[in-house]
């Protein structure tokens, strides 16, 4: 009885074997993001375009360019729904499939943040009146992602089959993104920055109206891991139609760029532009969700 069962097993392996196709549409939902940005800037009094007489302080010219400098900060944006198009390729041994499967996504976001001080407190209210605005916006945010996959399916009497599927792989993707610290470009406002320095005057003039701003598209390649269930109704002999929901996680994200303005000038504290100023942005591991139908054709 033994051989017998397990001869039935393998020809029932052999009877559904083979190749499909398949062809995703739906909603992809990015995740509620922590940014953490920071840069090699200095403290505003070390800028040569601002204060001329930089040289004079000590803490101007250290090998650490981080001393009295602000270089960290975070905004947060909230998740948002986009669409989801995917393609794949398997091949089905029985019970269990093998695919590779690739997939797209496209979120407009478009959405600003203040930024926040490391102490959790907005950087308008820290710095106020001086600067006038401080935010970091995303636009779209978009994704490709390649994985190998892996499912079961769980056969009943029904036309509909459940399964369960994980898989593993690489993804790119990429958002659009805008930062600005706004100055006040009203001299009688009060600015600190030269505050107590012999000059001050001079670096209030310099300041007055200096904005700093990054736009910049943002890529990065992530390694993700995915799990998906749904369920499987067959159309015909061969075409089936997929309901399917996936829980993605990605690894965090991370680039940089220079500034196209530094206070009004070129990224960079010296005028003989030797040390150039550069930002960067990152995001811990995210989490993110697809939902949608398939059809799968079986070759």
């Amino acid at each position: 009885m033994a051989v017998l069962a397990s001869a039935a097993a393998l020809l029932a392996t052999e009877t559904n074997a083979g190749f499909y196709l398949g062809a995703a549409v739906g909603g992809d939902r990015s995740p509620s993001m922590l940014l953490v940005s920071g840069d090699d800037d200095r403290a505003t009094r070390c800028d040569e375009f601002i204060n001329s007489r930089y040289a004079e302080l000590p803490e101007c010219t250290a090998l650490d360019r981080s001393v009295g400098a602000a270089d960290a900060w975070s905004s947060e944006f909230a998740s948002a729904w986009g669409a989801q198009a995917g393609v794949a390729v398997g091949h089905r041994f029985g019970r269990f499939r093998v695919e590779l499967e690739g997939d797209y996504g496209n979120v407009g976001l478009d959405t600003s943040s203040p930024i926040i001080a490391p102490s959790g407190v907005p950087y308008t209210r820290i710095a106020a009146p001086e600067l006038a605005d401080a935010y970091e916006r995303i636009g779209s945010v978009k994704s490709l992602g390649l994985f190998v996959s892996a499912y079961v399916d769980i056969p009943n009497r029904t036309r509909f089959t459940p399964f369960v599927g994980i898989g593993a792989g690489v993804g790119l993707a990429s958002m659009d993104y805008d930062v600005l610290w706004e100055r006040t470009d009203n001299l009688d406002d009060v600015i600190y920055a030269g505050a107590g320095l012999p000059n001050e005057d001079e670096i209030r003039r310099n300041l007055v109206g200096g904005d700093t701003r990054a736009r910049q598209r943002l890529r990065d390649r992530l390694s993700a891991a995915h799990i998906t269930v749904g369920v499987a109704y067959a159309l015909t002999e061969r075409v089936s139609l997929e309901i399917r929901a996936r829980h993605l996680r990605s690894s965090g994200f991370r680039d940089s760029g220079s500034y196209i303005t530094l206070r009004g000038h070129p990224s960079e504290l010296r005028r003989d532009g030797s040390e150039p100023v550069r930002w960067n942005v990152g995001t811990e591991d995210t989490n993110r969700a697809h939902v949608g139908l398939r059809l799968t054709y079986r070759l």
